[in-house]
């Protein structure tokens, strides 16, 4: 009885949820170690209800959100999770909109510095 219940809750949930996707959002964030920005490239799906009039509000969610956090901590899968709450939870606090599950499609970090390459160069 318990099992149906929740089958009949996650479908009804299902119908009314709407699934928005931010493709290849480039931005920089701060290295821990080194403090120089560090280029990542990140693309999520949120699912809520009615989230996609909402497009912009959500960008400047996940641009604020991620600019809060070290390189270093992003790629971890605690940082993930970390991440997933922080834009569940600004949402929410910031523009009032409800978002049920952030997904991670893709995370790419940037390891080549400007620092770096300039150390290439004087070889």
């Amino acid at each position: 009885m318990k099992n149906s219940f929740l089958i009949l809750l996650l479908l009804v949930s299902s119908i009314f949820a709407d699934r928005l996707s931010f493709d290849d959002i480039e931005t920089s964030i701060l290295s821990k170690k080194s403090g120089e920005p560090v280029a990542i490239e990140l693309s999520l799906v949120l699912e809520g209800r009615d989230i996609s009039q909402s497009r912009v509000q959500l960008m400047d969610t996940i641009q604020s959100v991620v600019g809060g956090f070290w390189a270093e901590t992003l790629v971890t899968s605690q940082g993930k999770e970390s991440f997933k709450k922080s834009v569940v939870a600004v949402a929410d606090k910031k523009y009032g909109i409800e978002v049920d599950y952030v997904y991670i499609l893709n995370l790419k970090v940037q390891t080549c510095t400007l620092e770096k390459l300039k150390q290439l160069l004087e070889k």
